[in-house]
This record gives C-alpha cells, structure tokens and sequence, in this order.
C-alpha cells in the first residue's frame, strides 16, 4: 500500500547526515523530497551512495566522506529545506547493554549528536528528523535524551518524538525506532499512522517474510555463500522448529537432553525466520549462529535482507557480502522513512500526501503484545515444569576419568577425577610440582531444576603453575562436557537476565603452603 505523491509539487531540498547505506535518503527521495547532499565516514557507505545516483537517489547528489565532528561546514549546500539523519547507536543499543552496558553519551559515538546540531545551526532547515535506537530513551537514567532534546531546543525548534515499528509500515521485520522530528511550527508534529496490523485503519495483516522474498531467484552462488556448515553447533539448525532459536534445547522449555541454559545465549542465536510472520531486528554485525536463518536452514541472501529491510530490489550495495549486510543492518527502513516523510510533506510544507496521522493521546500496541507474549512464555514454561516433576533424570552423570587439560602450549597438568559419592566429585589438578597446595575451589552445579538433586564439585590444585588458575576453570568445563550435552561452562551458566545462576562457587581459598 502507497501513498500517491505530488511528483509535480516543488523539490524539497534535503541534506544527509550519518547516511549509510542509504536507508533515510531512499525513502525520503521516494516522498519526493531531493537529497542533493549525503556524508559518512565509512568508505564502503559512501561507495554505496554513489553506485546509486540515477537510480535510487537523485542524479544530482554530491557524496562527501567526512567525520562530522571536522566537517567543513562550508562544504555544505545554500538553501537546505530539510536534514535527515541518526548517529550510529551502538552506545544506545540493546546489544551494546548485554556486551557490557550501554555508555550512551559517555561513549565518544554518543557525542556525535553535537556536530548533527552543528549542521543544524549552520544550514536552518524548515525541519528536521533525527532518528536512533529506542534504548536512548533511557541511557545514562534519561540524561542522555534529556541533553540531546534540550540542544536542539536551543537552536530553536520545537520537538515532537514517537517510537515507531517498521512492521506497522510494510516491513516483514519487527524493528522499533525513535524518531526525532524538529519543527517551527506551532502546532504539534503527527507522526503516520500504521499502515498494517492491529493499529491500522483496515487491519492489515503484517507482510510475511515468505511473501516478501517468495520470488527472489536463489542462484548457485547465493547457494555456495549461504551454506550453514562446518560449526559447532551447525547440527542444530534443522532441529530448531520455525520462529524459535537455541531456546529449544534448553531444559525450560522441555528439551529431554539440554544443550543450553537458559537465556545463556542472545535471542538471535540459532533463531530461524517463521515465513508467516515478519522477522526478529536484523542486525549488522551477524555471528556464526546469528539468525534470522531461512527456514531452509541456511543463512539469508543479500537480495533476501534487502526485501526484508525495504530497500527496492534496484538499490545495490558496495563491498563483499559482509560490508553489505552490514550497511543494511544499520540503515533506517526504507519504508518507514517514506511514510515519515509524507507526513512530513504534508505537515511541515503544505503539500497535501492524504496520509493518515496519529494523534498525540493514541497509544501504538506493540509494548502491550510483547507483554502479552511474555505473560504465554511464562505459562508455556509453567506448564512444562509441571509435567517434568514426574522425571528422575538430571543434567549430569556421574564418572570418574584422567585426562590432561592444555590451557596452553607449554602448560600440561594431570587432572584426574573421582567420586566421592551419589552427588559429589573431586577434582584434582596436578602439576609437576607437587609439594603445595595452590589453590582450592568448591562449587554446586545443579542438575535438572525440577529437581533437588544437586552435584558438589571439589576442585583442588597442586603444585606451583602460572597457569594453575586457568586450568582449575578448564577442568571444570572438561567435566561439564565428559557428563552432560552441554558443550561449555558458559552454556551451563544462564546470566542474561536469569535472576539465579545454576551453579554457585561456595568456597575458593589459595594456599601458599599446603594446609
């Protein structure tokens, strides 16, 4: 579903920060704004940028690599209506929270809002709209949003802000995005109304990921590049049902052997695309086992992530297959930026697009379906734990054994294994030198969580080695891995979120002499 647009009306003149791969600059040429100015620091971005002049973007656009904070502000163009753009958000984004906390602002990529505002100053477009990741809302308790809304209010422009879904827009992708427009105008800023789902007028079903890319050609090369083989855990895939992720090899959700713990992982991991419904956020910096995966248990074409992110089929990128994907995971939504930009035609310069505008009091739903979501989770799992208290089986079984653990290569220790009974095991390391006691480690490693069972592991080091430490760890996952499914102490251990870990250190103690 498209809006007709005044393709006759004037050219809005339009100006490009932190462009990318061209996500804002499409959707707005599409509107029938004119972006006759993109810069980006990345080489690969601006590449792309120029590869398309004369087809996605306007034959007129001048591409200026630079890093905005020594921008030459002179460089830019006279009589600029409009400025587009959001700075990279990895220091405002979920996953830069779960890799060690969001820095927001006090990450130097958090500062570059400052030569956005810069820009503003120097060019006093009619308006603005800076787009980020949700997670700014919150960085640093609020300051973060705080201090960036409070510098474009002293240059003068009023601020209207909303979270918005691409999925509501004609994207198969779930994909929430705050968008900042600044404005001179009296009245407040409406942002478009939903075109699909349960907040649009007709109650359009979501676009599904099948019938986006149902009649893409999937070519021999696209078969050599997406092949999902040769990995750890490459075997699972075909067992992962569509629309769910490495959670369904954990003990929560019922799985007889469990692989994982869980929330050990990242939603994305082993996460394979149900084609009849849109997709998880791409992201831009995939891993091995990052999904979406196809349902054809393979990773995604770059034809097929372009469908899913918006981009029209015409619009190609530079670089190998991983400089593409990645310049798609960071972009803003084609589509999305389209509808914005309606309403920002019809809005802000008169020139009516008969799109449908939210009012300010009306609440969008998708906060309320994840709750809901979370609610069928929890009772999903209760459910299971109810019907697995009947099991006897732990996570865990119990032998002895002698082997060697090599943390490096000129490190080799004796580390022999013993039971002391039902639920207890000792594990002793031994280096050459046998005549102290380094260190000493107890821990519980708890089996099925059903269950009361428990196993008390005992972990004693012998001998001076400046390795010791390291090795007493890498013994203890060697018998993770000897006696259970899970292939790692990490996999055992679930710390995203999860409020209790299921092993405990009850007792570490280094020894300069033996006791």
């Amino acid at each position: 579903m498209i809006y007709e647009t005044t393709m006759n009306s004037k050219k809005i003149r339009t100006l490009s920060l932190f462009s990318g791969g061209g996500g804002l600059d499409v959707g707005f040429e599409q509107a029938g704004f004119e972006v006759l100015f993109s810069t980006d620091i990345e080489t690969s971005c601006c590449n792309t940028l120029r590869m398309n002049k004369s087809i996605t973007l306007s034959k007129d656009l001048e591409v200026l690599q630079a890093d905005i904070r020594t921008l030459n502000l002179d460089l830019l163009p006279n009589d600029i209506d409009m400025v587009i753009g959001g700075p990279p958000c990895q220091s405002f984004s979920a996953s830069g929270r779960r890799a060690g906390g969001a820095a927001g602002s006090l990450d130097a990529r958090g500062t570059l809002f400052e030569g956005y505002c810069k820009v503003i100053s120097k060019v006093q477009p009619k308006a603005f709209l800076f787009e980020n990741v949700r997670g700014i809302l919150a960085t640093n308790k609020g300051k973060d949003f705080n201090d960036i809304i409070e510098a474009f209010e002293k240059l003068k422009y009023k601020i209207d802000y909303r979270i918005l879904d691409a999925e509501d827009y004609g994207v198969p992708q779930q994909r929430e995005r705050l968008f900042i427009v600044g404005h001179r105008m009296e009245q407040l800023f409406l942002f478009p109304k939903p075109i699909y789902g349960p907040d649009s007028k007709d109650k359009h079903p979501y676009l599904s990921v099948h019938e986006t890319i149902k009649d893409l050609q999937f070519t021999s090369e696209d078969e050599k590049d997406t092949a999902f083989i040769n990995g750890k855990y490459s075997y699972l895939l075909p067992l992962v049902p569509p629309g769910e992720n490495y959670l369904h090899f954990t003990e929560k959700r019922g799985y007889s052997n469990p692989i994982f713990a869980y929330r050990s992982r990242f939603s994305d991991f082993l996460y394979k695309a149900d084609p009849n419904i849109p997709v998880k956020t791409l992201i831009a910096s995939p891993g091995k086992y990052t999904g979406p995966f196809h349902w054809d248990n393979r990773y995604l074409t770059v034809n097929e992530y372009k469908r899913i992110q918006g981009f029209p089929d015409e619009h190609t990128f530079w670089g190998k297959r991983e400089d593409q994907i990645k310049q798609i995971g960071n972009s803003v939504c084609p589509k999305i930026a389209f509808y914005i930009a309606l309403a920002v035609r019809q809005q802000i310069f008169g020139q009516d697009t008969s799109i449908d505008l939210l009012q300010p009091d009306i609440k969008l739903s998708f906060d309320k379906r994840k709750g809901q979501k979370a609610k069928k989770t929890k009772e999903k799992h209760a459910e299971i734990k109810e019907n697995n208290l009947q099991s006897s089986e732990t996570s865990f079984s119990l032998k002895s054994y002698t082997d060697y653990v090599e943390p490096t290569s000129c490190s080799k220790h004796n580390v022999k294994v013993k039971l002391k009974n039902t639920n207890e095991v000792e594990i002793c390391v031994q280096s050459d030198d046998t005549k102290k006691l380094q260190a000493k480690l107890s821990m519980s490693i708890y089996g099925n969580p059903n269950l009361i069972s428990k196993v008390n592991l005992n972990v004693s080091l012998y001998g001076q080695s400046e390795y010791g430490i390291q090795t007493m760890w890498n013994a203890v996952d060697n018998w993770v891995q000897k006696t259970s499914n899970y292939h790692s102490l990490i996999e055992l251990y679930g710390h995203f979120t999860e409020p209790h870990p299921i092993f405990n250190i009850n007792k570490f103690v280094s020894y300069s002499k033996m006791p």
